[in-house]
């Protein structure tokens, strides 16, 4: 249903977990409260309040964690196998913990 609002934006990430009241508003739109499932697409400002946790999965697979207080968007986001990949966050304050599913060996 959320994908029929926002035709013509690229999902980049669901939300694979929350506590607390986490939203998100795109591109002329109202805002949203994020539940676990919920899609996130280029141009969304994701937001959560103090004391609220957020992890979203990316269509890549890394995960994005936000603590409390904290505003994340994607402004450009094309996951691939190329080099021409092109990832651009921006990161508007709190406390921001980029997790890898992989470890790189050494």
């Amino acid at each position: 249903m959320e994908q029929e609002q926002t035709s013509g934006v690229h999902k980049i990430g669901a939300v694979l977990s929350k506590r607390g009241k986490v939203t998100a508003t795109g591109n002329g739109e109202s805002r949203r409260i994020l539940k676990r499932g919920d899609p996130v697409y280029v141009g969304d400002v994701v937001s959560t309040v103090r004391g609220a946790n957020l992890q979203l999965r990316m269509e890549d697979n890394n995960i994005v964690m936000l603590r409390g207080g904290s505003s994340f968007k994607v402004d450009q986001y094309k996951p691939d196998a190329n080099a021409t990949r092109v990832k651009r966050f921006d990161y508007a304050g709190g406390v921001l913990r980029p997790s890898r599913r992989r470890q790189l060996s050494s």
